[in-house]
């Protein structure tokens, strides 16, 4: 019976990470293929940007309703709609004769991800009830992750050389029916189907979340190119801290009056949680920043070709991979949050080993980013197991969606931030981005000492309350 239910939780830990593989390889595939769906679609570079920025709103909107779905549904079948909705919209952005018609399609894409990506860690956390065995479990998932991250833009480039970028979207739908029939096959409706008891779904507290974090993205995004002093980024950001302000009153009314909130606030009283997504903003804010402004340099300032460029980022997503069991055995002998702690400190050396790097060659930038795919890959899984471990198991979902939620902010601030450092420094490209790697470095450094702060201040072991 035991050897049966291991081989069972084994085909549900592929399921997930399939999923979470599928979101992970598209997000860095797109870029690849941004120039020739360009070319294809007599596309402007207004258009090419929103392709990206489009999926980024639609997914950071709808994270959190995608959490709370899970807890009103039943998180297998969340997690199924989600990937049917994501392969969808892959289906349409293949065949997709225009550019309108591709945004569209990629809001379909991003929807699809929100609502199955925070099911992915919640699964796990419900069905690896050993800590020990969680740990194991979410650091696979994370180095699917970083599988997928590596292999989007080798596959995506691999892919271009020989035919088009419809190629690249039809075999994310291919992927995404494997993964839809594996999940329906393999993750049990007993553990992971419509919970018991009626919970309302807070549609009010979705709809001001997806205008606030919409908002919020939308201005990050915009900021650098229409300018951070143009009425509508300002609108934009006032509309974010507004929405902000309603959202908080809100969920801790309904908290006091025993409703269902969309984000119980309880769980911020527990600082691992908060520790949690600190590194969450910053792991995010660093890894996505590197390799946007990296994939730059190394194709705009050296000459490299998309492929050779693809293969540079080798290092360091293979690493991130190869380090996820490694961290999983760490966790489960000394704990989540010094991991996750140890994570932000190589990364932190890495970022500020890159900003040194004046005159390096590709393989000394090669090996910097390397550290840099250390301390990501020390990070991915113990942010992921500190945030769903702190609080109570029956609000994993919420955690799960929140700390998605921070990373995703933190993927457009860490773009944003580094993009301003670097257009705006008067010696050069190169130049600007040393600077900035210096300032994430330092931004890094502050976060191990915050998280320091919040992690010793807090009781071993404790969870927060439910409110």
């Amino acid at each position: 019976m035991a050897i049966r239910e291991r081989s069972s939780q084994k085909l549900v830990l592929l399921a997930v990470c399939l999923g979470l593989m599928l979101s992970m390889f598209n997000s860095t595939m797109t870029n690849v293929a941004l120039p020739d769906l360009g070319r294809s679609l007599h596309a402007s570079d207004t258009s090419l940007q929103w392709v990206a920025t489009i999926y980024t709103l639609t997914y950071a909107a709808a994270l959190l309703l995608g959490g709370a779905l899970g807890d009103r549904w039943g998180r297998r079948t969340a997690f199924l709609l989600g990937v049917l909705v994501f392969s969808a919209g892959s289906l349409l952005c293949t065949l997709a004769p225009v550019t309108g018609l591709l945004l569209g399609a990629r809001a379909v894409q991003a929807l699809g991800a929100a609502i199955m990506l925070p099911q992915t860690l919640s699964i796990l956390v419900h069905e690896f009830t050993d800590p020990r065995e969680r740990a194991r479990a979410v650091s696979a998932w994370a180095g699917v992750a970083s599988l997928g991250l590596a292999a989007g833009p080798v596959v995506g480039g691999a892919l271009l050389s020989v035919t088009t970028w419809r190629a690249a979207f039809a075999l994310t739908v291919l992927l995404g029916v494997v993964t839809c029939l594996l999940g329906r096959r393999s993750i049990p409706v007993e553990r992971h189907g419509r919970p018991e008891g009626h919970r309302t779904l807070d549609v009010a507290g979705s709809l001001t979340a997806a205008v606030t974090l919409a908002a919020l993205v939308f201005a990050l995004s915009e900021g650098e190119t229409a300018g951070w002093s143009s009425p509508r980024v300002l609108g934009a950001l006032a509309l974010s801290l507004i929405g902000l302000a309603v959202f908080i009153t809100t969920q801790l009314s309904k908290g006091r009056n025993g409703r269902n909130p969309l984000m119980p606030m309880g769980v911020w009283r527990s600082r691992p949680f908060i520790a949690a997504n600190v590194g969450g903003f910053a792991y995010f804010a660093v890894f996505f920043g590197v390799l946007f402004f990296y994939s730059l340099d190394l194709q705009d300032q050296r000459g490299y070709s998309v492929l050779a460029a693809g293969f540079a980022f080798l290092p360091m997503t293979l690493v991130m991979a190869l380090v996820a069991p490694v961290t999983g055995r760490l966790m489960a002998r000394y704990s989540a949050a010094p991991v996750m702690i140890s994570g932000l400190a190589v990364t932190a050396a890495g970022s500020l080993l890159l900003a040194a790097a004046s005159r390096a060659t590709l393989t000394g930038i090669e090996w910097r980013l390397a550290l840099v795919g250390i301390g990501c890959g020390l990070l991915s899984s113990s942010i992921s197991n500190l945030a769903v471990s702190s609080v109570p198991d029956r609000l994993s979902n919420s955690a799960s969606a929140v700390q998605n939620t921070f990373r995703q902010i933190g993927s457009t601030l860490g773009v944003a931030v580094l993009g301003i450092i670097v257009r705006g420094s008067g010696s050069g490209f190169t130049v600007g981005l040393q600077e900035g790697m210096a300032t994430i470095g330092t931004f890094l450094v502050v976060c191990v000492l915050v998280s320091l702060l919040l992690v010793l201040g807090s009781p071993r072991g404790s969870r927060p309350r439910e409110a």
